[in-house]
């Protein structure tokens, strides 16, 4: 009888074990480290259900390849400058940030070149509330988490 009952709490434990690895290799990892090089994928607006991602028809690949690029450099652990192109136009101002994904991106200034609706788009990124780095993906927050600008690493 002693035996039984060990062996079932060896199997017991077992199962946990397998439970919670399980569980550790399907969370989504979140971080708050956004130092480095970006490109934008898309502009997602939730109430519409709208993805903006970049065509042919909404951008100029002659100019940057299209993409609008983002550079974001820490000057210390909670601000630092964001600086980049958005396809025909440069960009620089400076950005905060806290450990729980708040962000303002502030004192931005833009070349005036004409752009194309993909860059134009991206002059949201001064309403950005706040951020999460999730499986790669760096998301931006603006409207009351309503419009989300998606970029990846670059």
């Amino acid at each position: 009888m002693r035996n039984l009952s060990f062996v079932t709490k060896m199997i017991l434990l077992a199962i946990v074990a397998t439970y919670i690895n399980a569980c550790d290799k399907d969370e989504d990892v979140i971080t708050y480290d956004l130092t480095g090089n970006w490109k934008v994928v898309s502009f997602e607006n939730y109430e519409s259900s709208a993805i903006t991602t970049k065509t042919e028809d909404n951008t100029w690949t002659q100019f940057n390849n299209g993409d609008i690029t983002v550079s974001f450099d820490e000057s210390d652990l909670t601000s630092g400058i964001i600086s980049g192109v958005n396809v025909t136009n440069s960009f620089s101002g400076d950005y905060m940030v806290d450990s729980k994904g708040a962000i303002s991106i502030n004192n931005v200034i833009w070349t005036k070149i004409n752009e194309p609706e993909w860059g134009r788009l991206f002059h949201s990124i001064e309403n950005a509330e706040t951020f999460e780095l999730k499986n790669g993906s760096l998301r931006i927050f603006y409207d009351n988490k309503k419009n989300i600008i998606t970029l990846e690493r670059i």
